[in-house]
């Protein structure tokens, strides 16, 4: 497993490591026609587009000042709605917009608010 992970981690120029880029790094950097890479964004509200196969998704993600068009084709996670925090893998087509292969999605306001809960069941 832990070549797995070690796999999964690009290098920054910078010598630093990342899991994952933003959508603004993303837009900023050269991109490789073969290269695969994770990029981390918001589902922008209003944009997803689901097909009627029912395993495939148009959405946008956005960065602090750019946008990202993706589609991915697989299992939707249930937690993937507007403005959820979502990781992509894949890679960026022609087009301009990003071909995932993998579609990871949390919905922090769900954690968060049961985190609330149950801390507030803990006060005496």
């Amino acid at each position: 497993m832990g070549f797995f992970v070690a796999a999964a981690i690009k290098s920054r120029p910078a010598g630093g490591l990342v899991y994952f880029h933003s959508v603004d790094e993303f837009h900023a950097m050269p991109h490789d026609a073969a290269g695969s890479f994770r990029v981390n964004g918001k589902v922008r509200q209003g944009s997803i587009e689901r097909l009627p196969s029912g395993q495939d998704v148009n959405f946008v993600i956005t960065g602090a000042t750019s946008t990202l068009p993706v589609s991915y084709h697989g299992i939707i996670p249930d937690t993937f709605v507007d403005g959820a925090d979502v990781t992509v893998e894949g890679s960026l087509l022609a087009t301009g917009t990003f071909r995932a292969t993998n579609l990871m999605a949390k919905c922090p306001s769900k954690y968060e608010a049961a985190s609330e809960n149950r801390a507030s069941l803990t006060k005496p």
